[in-house]
């Protein structure tokens, strides 16, 4: 199986507003495994409360802008699957899989899954990172996966 990076940086946060920063769609006839992801902050004051990030299965798109995911072999074959962040409208939840609480002073988060372990996604699925942040700040996130 192949390995794939999406990335997104220096995506900008509303106060208290959920968003999803980033999400990976397989493609309608494979399945993918997330290797790892994470996601990180820029804040620089202490007291600010910390940024609730979930990693979360979704059942729609929103409205988003789509890349294609990073290869992590430049020999392999390209993703089947796509990649979308710059969520002007929400994409319909579902199943919350993790939910962390990280602060915003630079909080960073990795988590990653032994490969019985790992979060799979189904064909035509949808997996994303959504945060819920008390001020406005920027964030950092990735998520690798296998094809």
């Amino acid at each position: 199986m192949a390995l794939f990076s999406a990335n997104v940086t220096g995506e900008s946060l509303a106060a208290a507003a959920v968003e999803t920063v980033i999400q990976i769609v397989a493609s309608a006839n494979k399945r993918i495994n997330l290797v790892r992801w994470g996601i990180s902050f820029n804040g620089v004051s202490v007291t600010d409360q910390p940024v609730r990030v979930e990693l979360i299965r979704l059942t729609s798109a929103g409205t988003s802008s789509a890349f294609v995911p990073l290869k992590l072999d430049p020999t392999g074959d390209a993703a089947m699957a796509s990649a979308r962040t710059s969520h002007t409208a929400e994409p319909a939840p579902g199943d919350v899989l993790e939910v962390h609480y990280v602060t915003p002073a630079g909080g960073n988060l990795i988590e990653a899954y032994a490969p019985d372990e790992r979060p799979i996604i189904a064909a035509n699925g949808r997996l994303g990172i959504r945060v819920l942040a008390t001020n406005a700040i920027n964030t950092n996130a990735f998520m690798i996966f296998e094809e």
